[in-house]
């Protein structure tokens, strides 16, 4: 006799254990408490499962997939995804319109050391707005920036503002938060040099050899470098403005350099 399969039980109520853990990842406590971070809609979800990013649970709008063919195509690869309803699926979303599918993926492990012969590095150095950092992070996927390092006091790289704005880069570079100084100089090699980017200090931007081995240094968009950054740097740079302009976003500002030594690293090939 033939058994049909069971479908998945739809979750309804905001007290289900599966969207109080995706509630939970909308703060820094619950992401270290589950080891997990929030990734919603069909496009973020789509870049997890095509990297094979681990998820861990995983919720979709069963409305919304009977007339949406890309959200129903997406989950259908994610094994073990369940159906909720669109009040289920508001308490999980850390947006204000749910996007139809949302996600606990895991957290990567802990600190590894970049490959020695990586040529470029990026450090935030106490970023505090989401939106800088997330866009930050596409541009250095974008410019072929492999390792990211984040120290400890600035915004944490898997809230889901940072998440959305880096809209995938996450699944592409080796992301590594809430580090010290101390780490990140035992994580890089002695022989990388320490770039820092400052307003108005150092060489202009274009005239640095960034074809050697290098770590970029951005700082926080309100105070700037740490003391610790510049006590390290082995280098400055600045990219120099306009009469009445003060300073950049940092966003813009590190896209800007980071873009800089593509071009150079890509004349280089040539």
């Amino acid at each position: 006799m033939h058994r049909e399969s069971r479908r998945p039980l739809l979750v309804e109520s905001p007290a289900n254990p599966t969207v109080r853990l995706l509630r939970e990842l909308h703060g820094r406590k619950g992401r270290k408490e589950h080891g997990a971070f929030l990734i919603e809609g069909t496009r973020l979800v789509a870049e997890a499962v095509a990297a094979s990013w681990p998820l861990l649970v995983a919720l979709y709008d069963h409305e919304r997939a009977g007339s949406d063919p890309q959200l129903r195509a997406l989950v259908e690869q994610i094994p073990g995804a369940v159906p909720a309803s669109p009040r289920a699926m508001k308490h999980s979303c850390d947006t204000i319109t749910p996007q139809g599918i949302v996600a606990a993926a895991r957290l990567p492990s802990g600190a590894e050391a970049p490959p020695p012969d990586e040529p470029l590095l990026l450090v935030m150095d106490g970023l505090a707005d989401p939106g800088n950092a997330g866009t930050l992070l596409r541009s250095a996927l974008a410019a072929g920036v492999r390792t990211v390092m984040a120290v400890a006091g600035g915004v944490d790289l898997f809230a889901p503002k940072v998440v959305r704005s880096g809209m995938g880069a996450h699944f592409h570079l080796r992301l590594t938060t809430e580090l010290t100084w101390p780490e990140i100089t035992r994580l890089m090699s002695p022989d990388r040099a320490v770039v820092l980017a400052e307003s108005g200090v150092g060489m202009v931007y274009h005239s640095f050899d960034w074809r050697r081995s290098a770590a970029l240094v951005i700082g926080g968009e309100a105070r700037g470098p740490s003391p610790e950054a510049a006590r390290i740097a082995t280098h400055r740079v600045t990219i120099p403005l306009e009469a009445g302009v003060e300073s950049l976003n940092a966003a813009v500002a590190g896209s800007v350099i980071l873009f800089e030594a593509k071009r150079q690293r890509d004349l280089s090939r040539d």
